[in-house]
């Protein structure tokens, strides 16, 4: 056979096994189509769970094996054995996002993931702002990978009834930017109604899924994902206020001056150890301040619409207060019930947008300080 008949072969049989399209280019794709494009064609792939505690997989037996995030990647895999799926966890339990809009930066961007699935809808509960986080999440998700698959995931709780505080409102968000907005809800409450099963055979607590309710959570999301439609044109102007499109974190350590002998605080590693495994500070922040005197103090000045921090909570952990031009925002209180550190943050949106001197103020001298959160100008 000739060099120019097997040219021929190899591209008839990728338009057989639908890994390139005759007529189309790969840019008038949607990016699901993209994603499941690779996926087809044996390529590898990321896929990215950026949420909180149901994402993670608490209360199941194994979060690594039995969470619906670990259950829908075999899945995922059994359906395109070829594929190489590469999984990235960007869920810690009890955070919303709130939080999310400003560690997506880090937790999820660098990973150039194909698709992520965002799922902070039970722990945003009725919160104001959190569309407007949400929003940002969705912004900059596309911003920083516009290729990028991005599908809503809404959970529900309950004891007698289920329920999601957010399903109408981030329904509707994803419709309006034309992105998939995956429930379990409304399948949940039929088979409850059917008699099939009551909240408290597939929830331990009323919020988190034991391995039965995780693989139903699994059924219903691979289904609805496998019959997602093209995605729609990407919307320039946003939905709300979009205040938090421009979220960032600034290491509080990076703002220490260069002679230790005269700094306030000191830079250290963060806890390796952690109340729960989402909750290690060691996977999450990239170091921490500690003070040196019980008074000390860090100042920036910068252009901001908003400020807050980002922080360990630690057993006997003291407070700390965020000023802005002398004002006080908030104070913040980092003592832990439990034994072991876990994760905090604060944040405020500022009566007025521009430059301000953000300083954080310690009020004793247990404290484990991350990273600086800001928005704006």
């Amino acid at each position: 056979m000739n060099a120019g008949n097997l040219f021929l072969l190899i591209i008839g049989i990728m338009f057989s096994a639908g890994c390139v399209s005759p007529g189309v280019r790969p840019e008038e794709h949607s990016n699901m189509r993209k994603f499941f494009q690779k996926l087809k064609c044996g390529e590898e792939a990321t896929v990215a769970y950026f949420g909180g505690s149901i994402t993670w997989g608490a209360t199941a037996t194994d979060p690594l094996k039995t969470s619906w995030r670990a259950l829908l990647a075999k899945r995922l895999q059994r359906e395109f054995p070829a594929a190489r799926l590469v999984p990235v966890d960007a869920a810690i339990g009890g955070k919303g996002s709130d939080l999310g809009v400003f560690r997506m930066d880090r937790d999820v961007l660098p990973f150039r993931p194909d698709l992520t699935f965002v799922e902070f809808a039970v722990n945003d509960a009725q919160n104001p702002e959190r569309l407007e986080c949400m929003e940002g999440i969705l912004r900059k998700l596309h911003t920083g990978r516009p290729d990028m698959a991005i599908v809503l995931v809404i959970t529900g709780y309950g004891t007698e009834s289920f329920e999601s505080p957010r399903e109408e409102d981030y329904r509707s968000l994803a419709a309006y930017y034309g992105i998939p907005a995956i429930s379990v809800v409304p399948e949940v409450r039929r088979r409850i109604a059917a008699g099939e099963f009551s909240c408290r055979d597939i929830l331990t607590d009323g919020t988190h899924p034991n391995d039965r309710g995780y693989a139903l959570y699994c059924d219903i999301i691979f289904e609805q994902l496998m019959n997602c439609g093209d995605s729609g044109p990407w919307p320039e102007k946003p939905l709300t206020a979009n205040r938090f499109e421009s979220a960032r974190m600034i290491e509080l350590a990076s703002l220490l001056p260069p002679a230790a002998s005269a700094a306030a605080w000191r830079r250290e590693l963060p806890s390796v150890t952690g109340v729960w495994f989402d909750h290690q500070p060691s996977r999450w922040l990239p170091s921490v301040i500690v003070p040196e005197r019980e008074t000390a103090s860090l100042s920036l000045e910068t252009a901001c619409s908003g400020a807050g921090v980002y922080y360990e909570t630690v057993p006997g952990g003291d407070r700390f207060e965020l000023l802005a031009d002398g004002v006080s925002i908030f104070a913040a209180d980092t003592k832990f019930p439990w034994p072991y550190p876990g994760l905090g943050n604060r944040f405020q949106l500022l009566p007025v947008a521009g430059k301000h001197t953000i300083t954080v103020k310690a009020h004793g001298p247990n404290l484990r300080l991350g990273c600086l959160l800001l928005t704006g100008p």
